[in-house]
């Protein structure tokens, strides 16, 4: 039966314990997450909505002063002047506002606020022109035109309006209800204040309400009940906070109960006879006007009540943020204290050991950390590997000695220990190096000439010195592209990288006149020599380095049975190119092609 074994069982359960609980953990700080960013979202597109009803309102609310400055003389009407200029600048300010709240988002691409301004200043300049006439000129159907064109400015805000409250369904589709119900309070109150529009103006005249202004009125009356039977089980059954309560109550008694009922009757009346005086028409609205207030109330209720409860949301799901992070985090820490807890007191132990073994196999260098811990088997397996490495440093101790010694020997089997040139053994390892393609190489073989006469003659230790001397000069000359070895006895090889096979001519006769001229100052005295050079020449890769010597030591040969002290060259395209050069002085010396 197959088994794990236990530090793998142990590594596994640990990393399936912290990844469920990370996993557990960013599931519930998502939905958190969501939930806040939806509030979030939510409250933005309310307070723009709010913006949005705002301006709705203050346009509503600019009808009625202008409807009581046209019922006034232009000289008179100083105070409802100054109500309409400031309900003007309300208008404008809460508009504005609106603008720039809609510029902040993408909905400012479908919003033609130029269109809505225009439209907006052309009617307040037909109703400036209206009011600068005398009240007797201000004829009734001028009046409702100009009462029915600032009308014609809330229907055309509607769309804007509604834009708004898609923008918050979107943002939290569970407003949507409480958002329709804002915007019917809305449409209630605008139609709520057009209603006494269509028939101040007869009424101020003292006249009979035309049948056209009854019937638009009655339309109106329509308007109004529908969107009261259609909002009143909403309004029941939506959120049953005590204001809101109260502001529904206020609804159906104060409007519904009082002003609705009075303006229709006055209505009833009026379209059979005419009214008595002015002052009545003006009491008329002074009675309505205030009654349509608790529908302005109720639907701002509704909206600070959304926008209260998405800041409240905002701030749950920031408690319930914190709180799941610090359980996830408090679990995390719990799980990985734990397995810290086994992973250092058993299993990095146990790698440790695992991987000091694997590095003395492999001879790597590792640093041995220091157990610590209360686990008995653990202290005696580094006790043991403290013995296995003190026994691997005296082996590899051993073995470095033994290195070193390998590493002298070589070095000894490939020089010569006299002039401490490569011997010819080591001539051929870095001759392996040394040799390439594309490039052409010349062997030169040099012997001193009469050598066995300086030693028979001044003894083999001035030999020796003349010897040194010689591989000295040699050494000098040797770099990257040129490499010289003693080759046995007084014979001495050089090998010349080079792309043209002038500068080895060249080379190996600079090296005899030298030579010629080199005085070696030994313990027997001053001692002057001469030297013999054999070239050969082949274009790399060189097929066999002691073919190519032969070759240079055939010349070297001919050079000596010539009469020693010169360059003989043996290569055919050396040969080529060689010219004769001037005697030496002792005249023995001479370049010539074999």
């Amino acid at each position: 039966m197959f088994r794990l074994p236990s530090f793998d069982l142990i590594r596994i359960s640990s990393i399936i314990a912290l990844s469920a609980s990370m996993i557990i953990g960013s599931i519930a700080l998502r939905g958190v997450l969501d939930q806040n960013q939806r509030a979030g979202a939510s409250l933005v597109e309310l307070q723009l909505f709010e913006l949005a009803t705002a301006a709705a309102t203050a346009i509503t609310k600019e009808r009625r002063p202008l409807e009581l400055a046209l019922g006034e003389e232009p000289g008179e009407a100083v105070a409802t002047t100054n109500e309409l200029r400031a309900a003007r600048g309300d208008t404008d300010r809460a508009l504005d506002r609106f603008r720039a709240g809609v510029e902040a988002t993408t909905l400012r691409d479908s919003v033609n606020f130029k269109f809505l301004t225009a439209l907006l200043r052309d009617e307040r300049r037909g109703a400036d022109a209206l009011l600068a006439l005398p009240v007797k000129d201000r004829q009734i159907s001028l009046q409702l035109r100009v009462a029915r064109g600032m009308s014609s400015i809330s229907e055309t805000f509607v769309p804007f309006v509604d834009k708004t409250a898609q923008r918050v369904i979107q943002a939290d589709e569970n407003l949507a209800g409480r958002v329709n119900v804002a915007r019917l309070l809305g449409a209630l109150y605008e139609s709520a204040t057009r209603l006494p529009s269509e028939v101040m103006p007869a009424l101020k005249w003292s006249e009979v309400i035309p049948p056209e202004a009854v019937m638009t009125s009655m339309r109106v009356q329509q308007r109004i009940l529908a969107l009261w039977d259609v909002g009143v089980s909403q309004l029941e059954f939506g959120p049953s906070s005590p204001r809101l309560r109260e502001a529904h109550e206020e609804i159906r008694s104060v409007y519904f109960g009082k002003g609705f009922p009075f303006l229709v009757r006055a209505i009833e009346t009026y379209s059979r006879r005419p009214l008595n005086s002015t002052e009545h028409a003006k009491r008329i609205s002074e009675v309505y006007a205030p009654t349509t207030l608790p529908i302005l109330r109720m639907r701002n209720l509704y909206v600070d009540a959304m926008m209260n409860e998405a800041v409240e949301i905002q701030k749950s799901t920031l408690i319930q943020m914190k709180l799941v992070v610090s359980l996830a985090v408090l679990i995390l820490v719990m799980t990985a204290t734990a397995a810290w807890v086994l992973y250092r007191q058993m299993l990095r132990p146990l790698f440790g050991v695992r991987d000091q073994i694997l590095a003395l196999c492999e001879r790597r260098p590792i640093r041995r950390d220091r157990y610590d811990g209360s686990v008995l088997a653990v202290k005696s397996l580094y006790n043991a590997l403290e013995t296995l490495e003190a026994r691997d440093r005296q082996r590899m101790v051993l073995e470095e000695e033994r290195a070193v010694l390998a590493e002298k020997l070589r070095t000894l089997s490939e020089t010569d220990e006299l002039t401490a040139l490569p011997n010819r053994r080591g001539l051929f390892v870095r001759l392996e190096k040394f040799a390439g393609g594309g490039r052409n190489f010349t062997a030169i073989l040099g012997d001193i000439d009469h050598f066995k006469v300086v030693n028979d003659t001044h003894g083999h230790g001035a030999g020796d010195e003349v010897l040194a001397a010689f591989s000295s000069l040699l050494r000098r000359r040797a770099n990257a592209d040129v490499i010289a070895a003693r080759y046995g006895g007084e014979e001495f090889a050089i090998v010349l990288r080079s792309e043209r096979a002038e500068d080895a001519l060249a080379f190996a006769e600079e090296l005899r006149e030298e030579i010629e001229g080199l005085v070696v100052e030994t313990s027997a005295g001053p001692i002057r020599i001469t030297a013999s050079f054999g070239l050969a020449n082949e274009a790399g890769p060189v097929a066999s380095w002691q073919t190519l010597f032969s070759v240079a030591d055939k010349a070297l040969y001919e050079a000596k049975a010539a009469g020693r002290n010169r360059v003989r060259l043996s290569n055919a395209t050396i040969a080529g190119l060689a010219k004769p050069t001037a005697e030496p002085k002792t005249a023995r010396s001479r370049i010539a092609a074999a």
